[in-house]
């Protein structure tokens, strides 16, 4: 058969920083792989932005397309080209909104719905597809079934991820030199687990791996380091320095087999503490960025949210990382109530650390989520687009332009030039004029997109959304 798998864009009012960190469609490069025996392609609208020329080039008998909860939309428009295109193509969504809420994807342009980790359960699908039956015996879907969706049961495929084969990365090759992590550029993206092991009320990924957390074999990890031509890796992993233990092998696979690259990954800030004999380690074969979910000047602010934490750990973190040359990024929550002063105290604390590379992200009730569930009737959106981390969906204290100028302040005082220059990161940026000038352009963007952030208008919650129950609906992991 002839499949199409589809990356969708983003579509205002979305703010998304693709300029700095915009990487390849890890989850259909996968798909691919376990579609060998098919004719698979890869359309990534993030830059062709014409599906219809690529249905009509590939004739495709399926179409499958991948969505976080900000793409929804631009995901059901890719079906409902399909759709347009040819009646007769059977049109699939999966990924991670689909798995949380697949009664968002139970529309006229949707065939079936794929939740969880989605390789096998595709592969099973269309061997159905391939024999004209209904796919009723295939775990993990919600297919349509006489204008009505049929849930066919349960799937976690977590544990099986060593299973997978390596993703093909050949799929993407057209669109590999444009994936780009800050100034890394090709980067490459990847995986050494799937899940979490904590229980953030604020956060879905443990929810949509079913509340499971696991770690792939270091030595498959680093075959497939070894098979990537990317010179700067970027792990997807919630917490790379959980486990020490599969750290500590990971390192010894990688020096075993002289894979030389760099990397960025996640951590909590306590992993970071209790793995701080190995950072010296890491830090030798490349390790140069580290994702730290600080979240809060005041930890206490993050207890409702069921973030544990405290502050000399995160300090510690900090510290540590700071000392053995790699770049920690810290990641603060900027909630709906802070006022001026509460802004400038992140500031102030981001001084303090002696960071320079941060990220400040709104607390968001993401989809999915327990917090979603907890304050869905508090929400003043129902528009998935909105839910990008950037723009606030709960009622804030200082009105929303007021809001969006005061981020947008802090994010230019924490990048302005003369701070480059006074903290001075680990690594810093190349200092070519083209460079520099594309990363001041760059910059100067993103301020004036998070400034008139507020520009894109009110979007009211729709009266169905709010008379929906609040308990969360079935999910197929």
């Amino acid at each position: 058969m002839k499949i199409l798998l589809v990356k969708p864009p983003l579509s205002a009012p979305t703010i998304a920083a693709g300029e700095v960190t915009e990487l390849e469609p890890l989850e259909l490069e996968y798909l691919a792989a376990a579609l060998r025996d098919h004719d698979v392609a890869i359309v990534d609208l993030r830059y062709d932005r014409d599906v219809e020329t690529a249905l009509h080039r590939f004739q495709p008998d399926v179409v499958g397309v991948t969505a976080l909860s900000v793409q929804v939309d631009s995901a059901l428009a890719v079906l409902r080209a399909a759709r347009r295109a040819d009646p007769g193509i059977v049109t699939v969504v999966g990924g991670h909104h689909a798995t949380l809420l697949p009664g968002d994807f139970q529309r006229a342009e949707v065939d079936v719905i794929v939740c969880g980790e989605g390789a096998f359960t595709f592969a099973e699908l269309l061997q159905r597809l391939e024999r004209g039956v209904a796919p009723s015996d295939v775990p993990g879907l919600w297919y349509r079934r006489n204008d009505a969706f049929v849930h066919t049961g349960p799937r976690n495929d977590i544990e099986r991820i060593d299973d997978l084969p390596l993703p093909d990365r050949e799929v993407t090759s057209r669109y590999r030199h444009r994936y780009i992590h800050f100034w890394w550029r090709p980067a490459a993206l990847m995986r050494a687990s799937s899940g979490c092991a904590y229980r953030c009320a604020y956060c879905p990924i443990w929810k949509a791996a079913g509340g499971k957390w696991c770690y792939r074999d270091p030595e498959r990890v680093a075959e497939e380091l070894a098979g990537i031509r990317e010179g700067f890796v970027y792990f997807a992993d919630d917490n790379m320095f959980f486990d020490r233990d599969r750290m500590t092998a990971l390192h010894r696979a990688i020096v075993a087999r002289d894979i030389r690259k760099e990397y960025f990954l996640f951590s909590r800030a306590d992993a970071i503490v209790r793995c701080r004999d190995l950072l010296p380690r890491w830090a030798e074969i490349g390790l140069r960025q580290v994702f730290l979910g600080l979240e809060a000047v005041d930890v206490d602010t993050l207890k409702p949210l069921n973030k544990r934490t405290n502050a000399a750990t995160d300090q510690e973190a900090v510290r540590l990382l700071l000392s053995n040359g790699i770049d920690p990024l810290a990641s603060f929550m900027v909630f709906p109530d802070f006022g001026v002063a509460d802004f400038d105290r992140v500031y102030d604390y981001v001084e303090q650390l002696g960071v320079y590379y941060c990220e400040y992200s709104v607390l968001t009730p993401a989809p999915g989520s327990d917090l979603h569930y907890r304050m869905r009737d508090q929400l003043t959106t129902d528009d998935y687009r909105r839910f990008d981390y950037m723009h606030p969906v709960l009622p804030t204290r200082l009105g929303e332009r007021e809001f969006f100028r005061q981020l947008a302040r802090l994010y230019w005082r924490t990048y302005s030039p003369s701070r480059a220059l006074r903290v001075r990161p680990c690594t810093p940026p190349p200092v070519t004029l083209a460079k520099l000038a594309r990363n001041l352009w760059m910059g100067w963007r993103m301020y004036r997109r998070i400034r008139n952030g507020y520009r894109a208008g009110p979007a009211s919650v729709h009266a169905e959304a709010r008379d929906a129950p609040v308990s969360p609906p079935a999910r197929c992991a």
